[in-house]
């Protein structure tokens, strides 16, 4: 199966709100919402901390987020468009389980770097915010370039397609698993060598020899 090359906005690292720029007000806003989010987390993110911070009205939030809910998108999106941006750096010319592998260790280092983020990615919410139903898309698709490099890496049968498809979600059930009991210390992150070695054996035949090797470092 040969890779496909990444489309759309958060495939590529850009979204839709990011296409647009920001006046210097939603900036400073969107800037202090961030600080306090990724320094105190979720709780502490209130319209009037934000506006205060950035030195803006709570009017100002109201007339370029909407609100709370609207910075908390802004906030779910730039954790999509760093997973995006993460993923897309892994190279296409890698071996398939290789680039299954690196693809792993991206994810799980976008979840330890920015764990407020990842939180809310993967559900942390706050009131009503739910994101709508485009975002949340747009989130999925991030999935595409782990599908597409476990189908290379998986024997060309003809329900390959649907079998990428069920061991991609696997090994992001996998890596999920593992950044959350990483962020709550329940096992050592740094021996991120295991999750290559259940990412090995999901992939089955194809994928130990080349996804665990002395020459990978934990």
């Amino acid at each position: 199966m040969k890779p496909r090359q990444p489309t759309g906005p958060l495939e590529t690292g850009a979204s839709a709100r990011s296409a647009v720029p920001l006046d210097d007000a939603a900036a400073a806003l969107l800037s202090s919402a961030r600080r306090i989010f990724e320094t105190e987390g979720l709780p502490a993110l209130s319209v009037r901390r934000v506006a205060e911070a950035a030195g803006c009205t709570t009017m100002q939030v109201y007339s370029r987020f909407g609100g709370k809910d609207g910075l908390l998108q802004a906030l779910f999106e730039e954790g999509f468009e760093a997973l995006a941006a993460a993923q897309q750096a892994v190279p296409l010319s890698l071996p398939p389980a290789e680039r299954v592998r690196r693809l792993c260790r991206e994810y799980l280092r976008i979840a330890a770097e920015r764990p407020h983020h990842y939180a809310l990615m993967l559900g942390a919410r706050s009131g009503d915010f739910d994101p709508p139903a485009e975002s949340r898309a747009r989130a999925l698709r991030t999935l595409t370039h782990l599908v597409d490099a476990v189908g290379s890496a998986l024997p060309a049968t003809p329900d390959r397609a649907q079998r990428a498809r069920d061991v991609a979600q696997q090994i992001l059930a996998l890596c999920h698993g593992w950044a959350t009991l990483s962020a709550t210390r329940i096992v050592d992150g740094s021996r991120a060598v295991v999750v290559d070695e259940a990412v090995a054996a999901l992939l089955g035949p194809q994928g130990p020899d080349r996804c665990t090797n002395p020459g990978h470092r934990p």
